[in-house]
């Protein structure tokens, strides 16, 4: 009896064998995207979101195989490699192979309408040029671009040498002119504010800085999403007489790549009075430009304790970037028929950054330095 189930078996095991060696005899890979080839390595699995039963950590490489069954019909199957080495199959109907084909393809749509509109898409492509870019990581570099492709761009750094990027990693890409390629370039913050005033773009999710203002005041703002920020303003040394905590949370609304709108409040206590209360200011504002260069129009009012005031205050500012490290910035706050503002600069690294602002207006008198600040931007480059 044993010597019959050894026979039994050792069949069914040839048996097995040679159906899958036929299996694998009559497959051919199928592709189902051209962006992606024959193999989908992890690195696309990631940017088209495909496959989620697999988790990235385990991924590896995959691809789609026609097998063609005895009955003369055919089947698709998704082979995929797992970083651990083992090897999965998984049955696909030809519904959910085209579904995958469909997500890759919206993907690449979504792709060519973000770099259409990124500032110089005109020439977003052009071999020669030298482009600031920023990748969905969040890190960046300047290079000159020297070769492109279907789903890959290379270009050539200083630091790094050549590298290829592939398109899908790419966040945005700006042509640099001839004189900032020169002198070199690096994106120094997403333009939020300009000395205190607020612009009405936004920090980019995940981006925030933090930052000391005249000495006495420690402030933190973070980018929740790419349209909502919150922010906040301490004394640096709590507890010595009356204490000011101010909360500045904020809304913008990108129009298009030069045009935002946004809103919010600055609204600030002083803790060590009884009669003290809420006080602040309610704002809209309008930006047009880019993170270096732009101009801002805002129109606030002033709160004291939920009562209102009747006069509206009046925002202009500014900033322009006219080297590497330097921009000339200038904020001005109108309200009835007198004038309050800063005008100065800034001095920024990628991550660290300068300010001074001379305080000038109606009942000043002069240009007198009031406004020293220094930041750090952390999170996205």
């Amino acid at each position: 009896m044993f010597y019959k189930t050894k026979l039994v078996l050792a069949f069914i095991g040839c048996l097995t064998g040679v159906v899958a060696h036929a299996q694998q005899d009559n497959s051919n890979v199928i592709i189902v995207h051209p962006a992606v080839g024959e193999t989908i390595d992890k690195q696309e699995k990631i940017a088209y979101g495909l496959f989620p039963y697999y988790s990235a950590d385990m991924f590896r490489e995959a691809r789609f195989l026609r097998f063609k069954m005895f009955d003369s019909t055919q089947s698709i199957t998704l082979q995929t490699t797992l970083s651990n080495g083992d090897e999965r199959m998984r049955p696909f109907t030809a519904r959910e192979f085209e579904e995958v084909r469909n997500t890759i393809e919206r993907r690449n749509q979504e792709l060519k309408t973000t770099l259409s509109q990124q500032p110089g898409s005109a020439r977003a492509d052009s071999l020669g040029q030298t482009y600031s870019v920023e990748l969905v990581s969040g890190s960046s570099f300047v290079g000159v671009l020297v070769a492109k492709r279907e789903t890959e761009l290379d270009f050539t750094t200083a630091d790094l040498g050549r590298i290829t990027v592939q398109k899908l990693n790419i966040r945005r890409i700006v042509l640099l002119s001839t004189a900032q390629a020169q002198r070199g370039w690096e994106p120094v913050g997403n333009g939020t504010r300009v000395f205190f005033a607020p612009t009405a773009r936004n920090l980019r999710k995940g981006e925030g800085y933090v930052q000391n203002i005249d000495l006495f005041l420690f402030g933190a703002n973070y980018g929740i999403t790419d349209n909502v920020s919150l922010g906040v303003l301490l004394p640096v040394i709590p507890g010595l007489g009356a204490g000011v905590v101010a909360v500045t949370p904020k809304v913008s609304v990108p129009i298009n790549e030069k045009f935002n709108l946004g809103g919010g409040v600055l609204y600030a206590r002083v803790f060590g009075f009884r009669e003290s209360g809420g006080a602040g200011i309610g704002y809209g504002v309008a930006t047009y430009g880019s993170a270096d260069n732009n101009a801002t129009l805002g129109l606030g009012y002033a709160f004291v304790e939920g009562e209102r005031e009747s006069t509206p205050i009046v925002v202009v500012g500014g900033a322009t970037r006219i080297s590497r490290r330097f921009s000339l910035l200038n904020e001005t706050y109108i309200a009835g028929d007198g004038f309050l503002g800063l005008i100065g600069g800034r001095l920024a690294a990628t991550r660290l950054s300068g300010s001074l602002g001379f305080v000038y207006g109606t009942s000043v008198g002069g240009f007198y330095p009031a406004y020293v600040e220094i930041a750090y931007r952390f999170g996205k480059k």
